[in-house]
């Protein structure tokens, strides 16, 4: 509890006391004496006063985006009849310089704000914390540190680009019909089969033909489109791309699935490690967004990649790899069935070497960022609103 101007004011009392009984010096021990008060008694102010300064902490917003910046408050206040006594705030920032500062005295039943920003340069998850507070007594021979407020998190989502989105998976006709707010039923566009009439069907669906030849009422059953949906691949292998091409895959694969979300699609996010996450609704697709800003390069990921391309080729999107990819890519599914198939969004490195593409590549709707270009130009060059 004593600081280093306490412990040297207890030393000097220690040696007065030791000189005074040497020398037989009486005012030796009043100056000792009055230098073991004056550290007792400042150890004592400091029991008394360093729970009158009540912290908390407020993180705003708690989840963005690269390259925006939280702001994180501090509410201070006196709950004691006294002013409180000057106190020093520390509060570290994983990544970044840890923030302090001086508090003034703050009258009775009074509060203050302060607050300081959070840059945030990378993805990831941002640890705050802890606070601690330290009181020190006027003449600074005792302090006390304690914790005053619980750490906290700041989420930093990878940066999003205003890109327009992928082609439909299905069409966009089958996709209105979808969400068409009269459709009634499932109802399709190619005939399937027929059954037997059951109350409640649409009589429009009856089908007078066969009704007539059975005496029964027969209805037609028609055939409902897949639509699919939107896939998103990101190559999470160490060996396809530096630290710096990843970032930008990684920011390149959130602005497509946020721009298939504000279409409304059904998103699917894959990866070459083994996660694959679907999204139907707007928060789902936010955790889809949180687990890109988790997302680590990985040296176990497979070549080879155990997921469909939709039924009949429904499912389209982008696959966002980097330069060494062709073993991957050649593992793909093609569409079938005219399916629209996937852009080929590939990350240049800065010392990938040019390599002649296979025909199967060339044949796919393939995206080429060179090292240093933007990503927007080069998607939006190929994928037009």
């Amino acid at each position: 509890m004593p600081t280093k101007a306490g412990i040297a004011t207890l030393v000097t009392a220690i040696l007065c006391l030791v000189a005074g009984r040497v020398f037989g010096i009486f005012e030796l021990y009043v100056v000792a004496a009055a230098m073991l008060a004056l550290v007792v008694c400042a150890s004592l102010w400091v029991v008394l006063n360093w729970r009158s300064l009540q912290v908390e902490r407020f993180v705003s917003p708690s989840r963005l985006h690269a390259g925006e910046a939280s702001t994180v408050t501090l509410n201070l206040s006196n709950t004691r009849l006294f002013p409180t006594p000057v106190a020093r705030i520390t509060d570290q920032v994983e990544g970044a310089i840890r923030a302090d500062a001086q508090v003034p005295p703050i009258r009775r039943h009074a509060n203050t704000r302060a607050s300081y920003r959070v840059p945030t340069n990378t993805r990831g998850r941002i640890e705050i914390g802890p606070m601690r507070t330290r009181v020190t007594d006027p003449f600074g021979l005792a302090s006390s540190v304690r914790t005053s407020a619980p750490d906290a998190s700041l989420l930093v989502l990878p940066r999003v680009d205003d890109i327009a989105a992928p082609p439909q998976p299905g069409g966009s006709t089958a996709h209105q019909i979808d969400r068409s707010p009269n459709r009634v039923g499932a109802n399709g566009d190619e005939f399937s089969s027929l059954r037997g009439y059951v109350m409640g069907d649409d009589l429009r669906k009856v089908h007078w033909p066969s009704s007539a030849r059975t005496d029964d009422l027969v209805v037609r059953v028609e055939q409902v489109p897949e639509h699919g949906q939107s896939l998103v691949l990101l190559d999470v292998r160490s060996s396809a791309a530096d630290p710096a091409t990843f970032e930008l895959m990684v920011s390149a694969a959130a602005s497509i699935v946020v721009a298939c979300r504000e279409r409304g699609d059904h998103i699917r996010l894959v990866t070459t490690d083994g996660v694959d996450h679907t999204a139907a609704t707007a928060s789902a697709c936010d955790a889809m967004l949180d687990l890109l800003a988790m997302v680590q390069q990985t040296t176990t990921a497979s070549l080879r990649l155990p997921f469909r391309m939709g039924r009949g080729g429904a499912e389209a999107g982008a696959v966002v790899v980097g330069n060494d990819a062709d073993a991957l890519l050649a593992s793909m599914p093609p569409p079938t069935n005219g399916g629209a198939g996937a852009y080929i969004v590939r990350f240049q490195t800065q010392d990938a070497k040019a390599k002649p593409e296979a025909s199967r590549l060339t044949s796919r709707r393939m995206i080429d960022v060179q090292h240093g270009e933007d990503f927007v130009g080069a998607w939006s060059r190929s994928v037009r609103r």
